[in-house]
């Protein structure tokens, strides 16, 4: 069942409403004495959902059945998956849920569940209890394992072996619905990085906007996985998320091609919202180079670059790559404005390193490099 949304798009149902329909419908099955086609779960939206049961066994000491997800018009990897539920009975009246083959384990501190526990969020656990519970009574108990049979190699394709889920996928949703192209979605599985780092007991973190900043930073510094974080175009949010987690350093690691929007004032990157950096780089490097009074073919070389790599280039063809350092200093003062105004708590230092595309440094602010000096580069 979906409904429509803005601009007609559908809105689906999480991992974490499948897992309870699945719950449920096993349960009616145990106890009642038939898997239905079809139930209805109360969502923490307000939304109810009617989800068709799939793959129903029943016996004597056992109930399975499935849901597939449907995420709608969102791009989730998930989407058709199938999330199945076995429910079993207990001595005690207690509701135990577990994870069984294709969900997650935790394996690091900082998330919200402990290490050792199958990767259910705590929002799911607490919808799958209050379903099953509704259906056995408070005089029952009962075990309640949950498993998705596609969800070991869903779960490469996800955030979690970077948050240190192994096994699986996370059964997850506050919502119980999932919105098209949810960005809050994206944001929270973002914030993980920070909780992990922060249980894990480091009080420095280096936030990059993706793959290559997390690469060259880790080839450059002796800094731990756990410590450095993607942040993706959420510049912004992610650094006065650093301030409410009482990061005392910050450093901002990636290309000037992200960065360098940042001189703007742009601190959500991605390219509907904000333009390619080329100018207000060009307009930065121009305004140091002239003192050392370039000849104006370099100058105009600079205007006519269509890429922020090719400005890169040209800066190092022509012997004037070092205010690139100027450029990470300017970025560095708009990095620090922002969480005056924005963060709860400002972090002591904040550095920026820039990199080119083959992950060499091509501009580093002076706190970044005293940073640097300390983790004893590789």
């Amino acid at each position: 069942m979906q409904s429509k949304l803005i601009n007609d798009m559908r809105f689906g149902y999480t991992t974490g409403s499948c897992a309870t329909a699945a719950a449920k419908a096993a349960a009616m099955g145990l106890f009642i004495g038939n898997i239905p086609d079809e139930v209805e779960i109360d969502t923490p939206s307000g939304v109810k959902l009617h989800l068709k049961i799939h793959e129903k066994q029943l016996s004597s000491e056992s109930a399975t059945c499935a849901v597939q997800k449907d995420a709608g018009d969102d791009p989730d990897v998930t989407n058709g998956c199938f999330v199945h539920a076995k429910v079993e009975r207990m001595a005690t009246h207690a509701i135990e849920i577990d994870g069984g083959d294709g969900v997650g384990r935790v394996t690091k501190p900082g998330l919200q569940i402990p290490v050792g526990q199958a990767a259910i969020n705590p929002v799911p656990r607490r919808m799958i209890e209050e379903a099953v519970r509704g259906i056995i009574g408070k005089d029952a108990g009962a075990k309640v394992v949950i498993s998705v049979p596609t969800g070991r190699a869903l779960g490469e394709r996800t955030f979690n072996p970077k948050l240190g889920i192994v096994g699986g996928i996370s059964i997850i949703g506050t919502t119980g619905i999932v919105r098209p192209m949810s960005e809050d979605a994206f944001q929270t599985s973002l914030l993980c990085g920070l909780d992990i780092a922060r249980g894990s007991g480091y009080d420095t973190v280096a936030l990059v906007p993706g793959s290559l900043g997390e690469r060259s930073l880790l080839g450059l510094a002796n800094v731990a996985k756990e410590q450095v974080v993607q942040i993706s175009n959420f510049v912004g949010f992610m650094l006065k998320a650093t301030g409410e987690r009482g990061f005392k350093k910050v450093i901002v690691a990636g290309h000037p091609g992200k960065l360098a929007k940042l001189l703007r004032g742009d601190f959500h990157t991605h390219s509907a919202v904000s333009k390619p950096a080329n100018d207000i780089l060009i307009e930065t490097v121009s305004q140091y180079i002239r003192t050392a009074h370039p000849p104006d073919e370099i100058i105009n070389k600079l205007k006519e670059s269509p890429t922020v790599e090719g400005i890169v280039e040209l800066l190092k063809d022509s012997g004037f790559l070092r205010v690139m350092n100027n450029v990470a200093e300017e970025i560095e003062v708009k990095v620090r404005d922002f969480l005056q105004v924005k963060a709860t708590i400002i972090p002591e230092m904040v550095g920026i390193i820039l990199f080119d595309m083959k992950g060499a440094v091509i501009g580093i602010s002076h706190n970044a490099q005293t940073w640097l000096n300390t983790t004893k580069t590789k």
